[in-house]
């Protein structure tokens, strides 16, 4: 060997305990590293399943603040200002706040309760597709009487409104609804 590697040789052995035939340290540092391990792991599984009540003392107890009520309906109080003069000079002053008096309407009980349709005397019999106009012409009877209409075309009361083909929208004497086309039907 060279003589300066020689040197760096002694040099880290003296650094580290010396050279690696003495081994009677083996033992006892084998024995330290695992009664350090030890400890590492029973402090970690204690702390786990430990009481952290006992640890940590209570902190004082806050105020607790009420919580905001965004569902209130508070009364405005602000009042505006306007007594300055109209920039254009076209409008009197007038004051912001002013109390209406509640307007009571008489109303008449005849007048709310409609006519009683019976809708169940109505049904969709199907549709048919006119060659010559490609238009849908729905297929619907009214106490038996079969009626041929197309969108927006009114008889006896009856305004088809609206023909998807497996339903139309209808309103019969004021009232609207939809009518299903039954499978049976066709």
């Amino acid at each position: 060997m060279q003589p300066e590697m020689k040197e760096r040789q002694a040099y880290s052995g003296a650094l580290f305990g010396g050279s690696m035939k003495n081994k009677k340290y083996v033992p006892f540092l084998a024995i330290a590293a695992i009664v350090v391990w030890g400890l590492i792991i029973y402090r970690v599984l204690t702390g786990q399943g430990g009481d952290d009540d006992q640890l940590i003392p209570d902190a004082p107890a806050k105020d607790q603040k009420e919580a905001y009520n965004d569902y209130a309906i508070i009364k405005d109080t602000t009042r505006l200002n306007l007594n300055y003069q109209d920039p254009f000079g076209q409008k009197k002053l007038v004051d912001t706040v002013s109390v209406k008096k509640p307007v009571i309407m008489a109303v008449k009980k005849s007048n709310l309760v409609g006519p009683v349709v019976n809708m169940e005397k109505i049904r969709y019999s199907g549709y048919i597709r006119n060659p010559q106009s490609k238009k849908l012409i729905a297929m619907i009877s009214i106490n038996g009487k079969m009626l041929s209409l197309a969108e927006g075309e009114t008889t006896e009361n009856l305004k088809l409104i609206k023909n998807l083909q497996d339903s139309v929208k209808i309103s019969y004497s004021g009232k609207t609804t939809f009518l299903i086309l039954k499978s049976g039907n066709l």
